[in-house]
């Protein structure tokens, strides 16, 4: 009897895994799948020859400011009224948010650049909500193994902004509007899924009320800081409203330090903040994931360009297939460091080492030329992957050994915000250095424009991942969390 509630609980379990993975995969691809289908969509609202690149890179950034300016407070009210209710909820926003703008695409009376943009960022507040409470509901809802699920979810979000250039580009090549319609079913599965799955699972019963004036506050911080890194080339890093930006995100980072620490019930627990170990965990990941997404724009460039696969039939779908050797690293090592942390509790030097395997991940691509061979460039981005996705894992691990009951939600969405900004922050790096390398180059080259710019922007990108390392030494593993294990 007790080995068949046993199989009953660890079946309910990988369901309720299998549930969250997918809602995570599908809300990471979308951060990234639509950064190739920008030209195409720019043709279609704006017509042939369109250089009205401001409007449309809209798509783009009005999801990441609202998945990161409000995946904190989800995680908040997550823990007032339930993991699994926000979580399913976000999923169905997502899901909706897809049909509409994938219509748009096929049915002229949709057709609506407008409509486009705010639809995507309502889809940013359904996927926040969905990437809020995921690791939360691991934390949560399982009993046992939460290491190697931790890794699981982990893994489905990078390999979702990993994937999301080359899926985007092989359904790009049929119909832009595509890319928002494969949502649909597998929205629809996963909430199904998740309905089954999460069945009589236990919910928070103590609710509180929301601290707006503190979610105010978040969010005007994150909204000034990632429209900043964001737009800041554009409209000028040190022109007036640059420079405004930075001053509306540094009053309101202390406004918000200094009512949380007055506020009966905060949105972003001070405890959380004084931890040393889980900001620095946090802090490791937010630059290692940087130099991961800026090195994500940057490789297609350099195949492209460089390597001349711009000039072949199915040149990007190629693109897009060499750069799954990244998550093939991702998913190589993932699931050893989940189990690594089930058995020993020590996630700390993982951290170290999956920044240092980065690193030189980050330098051998750095070390590329016009001459180099495809295997080279295959081993660079497996090296990356497998030290990406140990530090991400094992920092999520850590982050969550150290806190106390009831802190799932936010801890969650605190290691998300911290993703998401660094996904911005290191694009915007790596974006400047590639940039300035060409302007300082000054010449026409045989190989191509482009080429002087990727090896100090990967240099940039390794030093980032350094930076990660030295930070990770600061953290410290936390108590095992072994009572409900057994």
């Amino acid at each position: 009897m007790g080995s068949d509630v046993k199989s009953a609980s660890d079946s309910k379990e990988r369901l309720i895994v299998a549930s969250i993975v997918l809602g995570m995969f599908m809300t990471s691809l979308d951060a990234t799948i639509v950064s190739v289908a920008l030209p195409s969509m720019a043709e279609y609202f704006f017509g042939s020859g369109s250089t009205d690149t401001g409007t449309i890179s809209w798509i783009l950034l009005a999801y990441t400011l609202t998945v990161c300016s409000f995946v904190m407070l989800w995680g908040k009210i997550g823990t007032n009224v339930g993991y699994k209710r926000v979580f399913i909820l976000g999923i169905a926003i997502f899901t909706f948010t897809s049909l509409v703008i994938g219509l748009t695409g096929l049915m002229p009376s949709f057709k609506s650049i407008g409509l486009v943009i705010a639809m995507r960022a309502v889809q940013g507040l359904g996927a926040g909500m969905a990437m809020g409470m995921s690791m939360a509901m691991v934390s949560s809802y399982l009993k046992r193994n939460r290491g190697l699920a931790m890794s699981k979810v982990s893994l489905a979000a990078a390999l979702g902004t990993a994937c999301g250039p080359a899926v985007g580009g092989i359904l790009t090549h049929f119909d832009w509007s595509y890319i928002f319609f494969i949502n649909v079913p597998i929205g629809i599965f996963c909430i199904l899924l998740s309905s089954r799955a999460m069945s009589g699972v236990e919910t928070p019963s103590e609710r509180k009320g929301i601290d707006a004036f503190g979610a105010l506050l978040l969010f005007v911080m994150l909204f000034s800081f990632i429209l900043y890194l964001n737009r800041g080339g554009d409209m000028g890093w040190g022109s007036a409203a640059g420079i405004g930006l930075v001053a509306l995100t540094v009053l309101a980072a202390a406004g918000l330090f200094l009512w949380e620490r007055r506020s009966s019930d905060p949105i972003v627990p001070p405890s959380l903040i004084r931890n040393r170990s889980i900001i620095s965990a946090n802090l490791a990941c937010l630059s290692l994931f940087g130099a991961m997404a800026g090195s994500y724009l940057l490789v297609p460039y350099y195949l492209e360009y460089v390597m001349g696969y711009s000039q072949l039939e199915y040149g990007v779908a190629l693109v897009g297939i060499i750069m799954i050797a990244n998550s093939l690293g991702m998913l190589a090592v993932s699931p050893f460091v989940g189990k690594v942390a089930d058995r020993t509790g020590r996630n700390r030097p993982l951290i170290s080492a999956g920044c240092l395997v980065a690193a030189l991940g980050f330098f051998m691509l750095s070390r590329l030329d016009q001459n180099s061979e495809i295997w080279l460039v295959l081993a660079s981005l497996f090296v990356m992957g497998v030290g990406v996705g140990m530090a991400l894992v094992a920092s999520t691990n850590l982050a969550f050994s150290h806190i106390k009951e009831g802190e799932d939600g936010q801890v969650s969405g605190l290691i998300n915000t911290f993703r998401q900004a660094g996904s911005s922050l290191g694009v915007s790096i790596m974006q400047l250095v590639f940039v300035s390398s060409i302007t300082a180059a000054g010449v026409a080259l045989a190989v191509h424009p482009l080429f002087p710019g990727f090896g100090p922007a990967f240099l940039a990108a390794t030093g980032m991942a350094v930076l990660a390392f030295l930070i990770s030494l600061f953290a410290k593993d936390g108590p095992r969390r072994t009572s409900d294990e057994v």
